[in-house]
């Protein structure tokens, strides 16, 4: 982007938030009931403005910061759930201590194993089994139709597997 024309978005991007800032944080509000979450929401859809400036012409409307606004309400919806979910699945699992320990040991172990696992693979297992995203979110995120993704959650969980039972092997027992 030119010098003249980075100006000239500038000002546009200017103008557009004076215009339409409080509408924006009063519409999130209105969705989310929180402050906190409106303004964090409002700041990411100007935020997505910005960074999509040299497409003013297009972004630089009413319309457009109401559908980001939308899928944005709709990512903190999401979360939302998600937190829900975690947080009625640690109430209604209530270890014993020794059982608390014994988790506690088995996850340390697990993290160690997945950590071992490539990147990719690595990624796919912590969205699916400790983010607990739902398979439409993660292809959303890794953008890849739901069919590769659930080839690529098959082939990540069978390499963990793998690693999973080398590191059950006996200390200098065979490992393959």
């Amino acid at each position: 982007m030119s010098a003249v024309a980075e100006t000239e978005a500038t000002a546009r991007f200017g103008e557009l938030f004076r215009a339409y800032h409080s509408v924006i944080l009063a519409a999130a509000y209105n969705r989310l009931s929180d402050v906190g979450d409106a303004e964090d929401i409002t700041a990411e859809v100007f935020s997505a403005a910005w960074d999509k400036r040299d497409q003013a012409a297009q972004v630089f409307s009413l319309p457009w910061l109401y559908n980001t606004l939308r899928n944005k309400v709709g990512n903190e919806y999401r979360r939302r759930e998600r937190v829900l979910r975690r947080e009625e699945k640690a109430r209604n699992t209530s270890p014993t201590p020794e059982l608390d320990a014994q988790l506690s040991a088995e996850r340390i172990e697990l993290r160690r194993v997945v950590s071992m696992l490539q990147e990719s693979d690595r990624e796919l297992i912590w969205m699916a089994f400790w983010e607990e995203l739902t398979g439409e979110e993660m292809a959303a995120v890794l953008g890849c139709s739901h069919t590769t993704l659930r080839v690529r959650l098959s082939r990540a969980k069978k390499r963990l597997k793998i690693l999973i039972d080398q590191s059950d092997a006996p200390e200098g027992g065979d490992l393959t």
